[in-house]
């Protein structure tokens, strides 16, 4: 009879510290000195050279970011009424600037970039059919039919459609006004996705016809205060973001008009809200309040991976503070936003994707998918859950993980599992049910020999062995019978002090018997 001692050791594990920044580089901050700022977008001249506007408290000031004397040289300001809510966009060589104040003197002001880097002029203002405007938006995938859309009026408090194929003299065309509060509107080719804030929800309406726009659906809001969304570029996503700390942006595949389903919900920090968020390319880059900026992988936009942020914000979480909008549109993928009080901020990115693990649970007695059961990354606070035929999906920057798997009525089951950048791995877990020689030990400190000790101990049984597992003090906590053709000992190191050791089985390599050390 041959016997086998294993001692175990108690592993510790170093703490992570939080950060305020992770592959987005700060290369501008401009403020002007203004006590408030607001909306931000970007504009690139028919030479490449690339500009970023902002909108002040005092008005709309315009700077060149790769201005060879520096990016804080402000090339032109043009004063507006006085205004913490100032939002712009661009189409072609014209900025489109609008304020969410109902006092007089407030309109749609049309701004001339033609002339930068040497100036940018006032051209013109509508107010004929509204003053007030919460939020100025564009077709972000199409600029050709020169048409911007102006939502939260005070005439009407709907979406105002205006042809500014001759920017001297907008004319309005087309109005979605429901009877109800549209905050803000996402613009995708004949589709417009209306946020109606107290609703709450999107409405998505036909605007094939610019002069009717028509009701076609709503998606609902379970959390309300529906404020902006924005599409994936395949058209079958859109993330709506919601104006109140504590929700959650959430992401809505649409494909179906009568089989709407919320596949993910997204939150940097559930005390802070989800601001605006933009889709270019295969990344949401969202302005997140007093998070800062984030860029949210959206390859799988059922597994939503944050891969960037720049946190703008020093002060506590929640609120209307910090970053107000971001742009990123420009060629050379730089970023422009707008932080409340610090101006206007241009970022460098360097891109990373999210590498992700698709994992099906079933029982290993019958192969039938595990609904319900629980994994939990190793330092992550969240509890993952299978779905219906046992699957469960998670994203993270490239690295290495370690998981435990739970069910009812099974085993738990640990594992270690590497993220490449860009990769969708995939992982059928196979879980046994409890045998009855079965053990727990319970111990306060273990030691690990040999040391180091292999992942797989050979034990060649030939004819039998015990295997016997022991304290440090020298107490037998359990012991077990090897059968001939049980030739080896696998041994996990365990998060928190554990270990497991299982018996496998010499020809089908199997579990046949798990015991778990526990600190």
């Amino acid at each position: 009879m041959n016997y086998y001692t294993l001692l175990f050791v108690l592993l510790s594990f170093s703490s992570l510290y939080g950060q305020d920044s992770l592959y987005l580089n700060l290369v501008a901050e401009i403020n002007r000195g203004d006590t408030r700022y607001s909306g931000s977008w970007a504009y690139t001249d028919s030479l490449g050279r690339e500009y970023g506007l902002v909108g002040a408290k005092s008005g709309t000031a315009i700077y060149w970011l790769d201005n060879p004397d520096g990016a804080d040289q402000e090339l032109a300001f043009i004063p507006g009424p006085s205004t913490n809510w100032r939002e712009i966009t661009v189409v072609h060589q014209h900025a489109y600037v609008v304020t969410d104040v109902q006092d007089d003197g407030h309109h749609l002001q049309v701004i001339d970039l033609s002339n930068l880097p040497d100036t940018a002029s006032l051209l013109t203002t509508f107010d004929s059919t509204f003053t007030k405007g919460h939020i100025i938006q564009k077709d972000i995938f199409d600029e050709s039919p020169y048409i911007i859309y102006v939502n939260g009026t005070t005439s009407t408090e709907g979406v105002h459609i205006l042809d500014i194929s001759d920017p001297t003299t907008p004319v309005e065309v087309g109005l979605y006004a429901p009877g109800y509060y549209i905050h803000d509107c996402h613009v995708r080719g004949d589709l417009l996705f209306a946020s109606a804030f107290f609703e709450p929800g999107t409405d998505v309406v036909d605007i094939s016809d610019k002069s009717n726009p028509t009701f076609l659906y709503r998606i609902p809001d379970p959390n309300g205060f529906t404020h902006s969304s924005s599409m994936t570029l395949d058209g079958k996503y859109l993330i709506v973001a919601n104006e109140n700390d504590g929700l959650e942006a959430i992401i809505w595949n649409i494909e179906d008009p009568n089989n709407l389903e919320q596949v993910a919900r997204y939150t940097a920090n559930p005390e802070s809200l989800v601001h605006n968020p933009y889709i270019r390319g295969d990344f949401a880059f969202i302005s997140h309040n007093t998070e800062g900026l984030r860029v949210v992988d959206l390859v799988d936009p059922e597994v939503p991976v944050e891969v960037a942020f720049y946190d703008t914000y020093p002060g506590p979480s929640g609120g209307f503070n910090g970053l107000w909008s971001a742009c990123p549109y420009l060629p050379s993928g730089k970023i422009v936003g707008g932080d409340r009080t610090r101006g206007l901020l241009v970022w460098e990115w360097e891109q990373h994707f999210a590498g992700r693990i698709y994992v099906q649970v079933r029982a290993a007695d019958s192969g039938n998918p595990i609904f319900n059961a629980s994994m939990q990354i190793e330092g992550e606070s969240d509890t993952l859950r299978t779905d219906a035929n046992g699957w469960v999906r998670w994203g993270e920057l490239a690295g290495s993980f370690s998981a435990n798997i739970q069910a009812d009525g099974f085993l738990e089951y640990y594992f270690d599992f590497e993220l490449t950048e860009g990769q969708n791995d995939t992982l059928v877990v196979y879980l046994d049910r409890p045998l009855a020689n079965s053990a727990v030990a319970k111990s306060d400190t273990f030691e690990m020999y040999p040391n180091p000790a292999t992942d797989m101990l050979q034990l060649n049984v030939t004819t039998s062995a015990m295997l016997r597992i022991y304290h440090l003090d020298g107490k037998l906590c359990h012991q077990q019978m090897l059968a001939e053709g049980q030739t080896a000992v696998s041994i996990q190191h365990l998060p928190k002090g554990k270990y497991q050791v299982a018996i496998h089985d010499r020809g089908s390599g199997k579990v046949s018997n798990r015991l778990l050390i526990i600190q």
